[in-house]
């Protein structure tokens, strides 16, 4: 008889505010936004919430940010719902060279994080895990598309090694294109669950060799589907 309640976080609030803004050109394509510590001022909100609010809305296309200079306007209709091969010839090259790198890094990633992930590590790579579920059942394509890479970043976390962390950190910064591209393909987030649930199990059975297989396996089929819906890789 009822519809369930669906617990909104402060983050979507802010985002979806800002995403009206922006459709109704109060915002215009190509100009800047308030920075954060003005939209912080205008809704009342701490700075993670900003944060999160400008990813949702980066993943959505609406806006590109610019490392140390500020977030811009980039599309006033977003593009996360636009047709998944006129996107994949967009972004090609780009997508080969984020999976080249993830490819050589990743595998290893989670051999070294199954040696040294501690018991914190291990429920905070649980609760995400549990979470991008959550997001996938909802059908919530921008947050899961946050969540499945905040996964994969705290697998470099758990290993204690600064660098992989940077590296991953990086990663999710600056090729947002990247970790959208694989969960645009239908039927891929549900693969995706299960094939993070068998790299976990292994992190958790710190058996490095299986999650080194299971994570590289996890992106070479997330690859080939890419290429299957028109991704070229000559």
């Amino acid at each position: 008889m009822f519809t369930p309640i669906k617990k909104i976080r402060v983050s979507e609030t802010a985002a979806k505010q800002i995403e009206e803004l922006i459709r109704d050109k109060t915002f215009a394509e190509n100009g800047p936004l308030p920075s954060e510590r003005a939209l912080m001022k205008e809704l009342q909100v701490g700075r993670g919430s900003i944060r999160e609010a400008l990813r949702i809305l980066e993943i959505k296309g609406f806006i590109e940010t610019k490392p140390g200079i500020g977030a811009f306007v980039k599309n006033s209709e977003g593009d996360i719902l636009s047709p998944l091969s006129t996107w994949l010839m967009d972004n090609n090259e780009a997508l080969i060279h984020f999976f080249e790198v993830r490819s050589l890094l990743e595998p290893n990633t989670a051999r070294l994080a199954s040696k040294r992930i501690s018991a914190e590590n291990l429920e905070e790579l649980q609760k995400t895990h549990d979470e991008f579920i959550k997001t996938v059942d909802e059908e919530d394509l921008p947050r899961a598309i946050m969540v499945d890479a905040e996964f994969h970043r705290l697998i470099a976390k758990a290993t204690g090694n600064k660098v992989l962390m940077s590296m991953m950190d990086a990663l999710y910064r600056t090729m947002i294109e990247g970790w959208k591209a694989p969960l645009k393909v239908p039927g891929r987030a549900r693969k995706t669950i299960l094939e993070h649930q068998e790299i976990l199990t292994a992190i958790t059975e710190k058996d490095g060799d299986q999650a080194a297989l299971f994570m590289a396996t996890h992106l070479e089929r997330a690859l080939k589907e890419l290429c299957d819906a028109g991704l070229s890789e000559s």
